[in-house]
């Protein structure tokens, strides 16, 4: 009987002791299995990652192509080639139809806007020389992923007002050639690198002042 007593009476310190040890159980067990879900989680982000940057590598290198006529000369798309963003050619209006709060930077001081063009990687706008409206002066372009952006000041006023811009052994042109109420062929913005390449990004919208 007093044996009896006895067992009973510790049963409720073995319950307590199991009770705790079946508690640190499962808290190890959730630990264990969020840390696995965590570093799977993050081992399929570095993949993502690393996948997501061999396409956008593989997509920059073949962007754009040598011209049929001038290895020298590439361009992302070609001169009759409608731009996925809006199906058309480049979109070409004057400036009377321009938003002027689409400009990302205000023309210096004493200048007004000239000309506006949008590629798909760049803002362009083309100021006056100061109280002068049918002279352009000012280059400033901007990434449109915020990465970068140039002023230039031309002292050139007849390459300006053929929107050609030289800074640093590169040239920056707008070439606008084929518009008109046909609209026959897309505009470019064109950089050329000391090394004699040409890029050009075809122009998504021209706005230009009129003549």
């Amino acid at each position: 009987m007093k044996l009896n007593k006895l067992i009973l009476s510790c049963l409720p310190q073995q319950m307590e002791k199991l009770h705790f040890l079946g508690a640190s159980l499962f808290l190890t067990m959730v630990t264990f299995a969020a840390s696995a879900s965590q570093a799977s989680n993050i081992n399929q982000n570095q993949i993502s990652f690393s996948s997501g940057n061999q396409v956008e590598v593989a997509q920059t290198k073949a962007k754009f192509k040598p011209d049929a006529d001038n290895p020298n000369y590439l361009r992302d798309y070609n001169f009759s080639t409608p731009l996925p963003q809006t199906g058309k050619l480049t979109i070409r209006r004057t400036l009377r139809e321009f938003k002027q709060n689409k400009m990302f930077k205000a023309c210096p001081a004493n200048s007004e806007l000239y000309a506006f063009a949008e590629s798909t990687n760049y803002q362009v706008e083309i100021c006056t020389k100061e109280h002068t409206l049918k002279q352009p002066k000012y280059y400033l372009s901007r990434a449109k992923n915020g990465s970068s952006s140039l002023t230039i000041k031309s002292n050139n006023e007849d390459a300006a007002y053929q929107l050609v811009f030289e800074n640093n052994g590169y040239t920056y042109s707008i070439y606008r050639d084929g518009g008109g109420p046909d609209n026959l062929i897309n505009a470019y913005l064109e950089v050329t690198r000391p090394d004699g390449k040409t890029f050009g990004e075809a122009l998504i919208y021209l706005y230009e002042r009129s003549q």
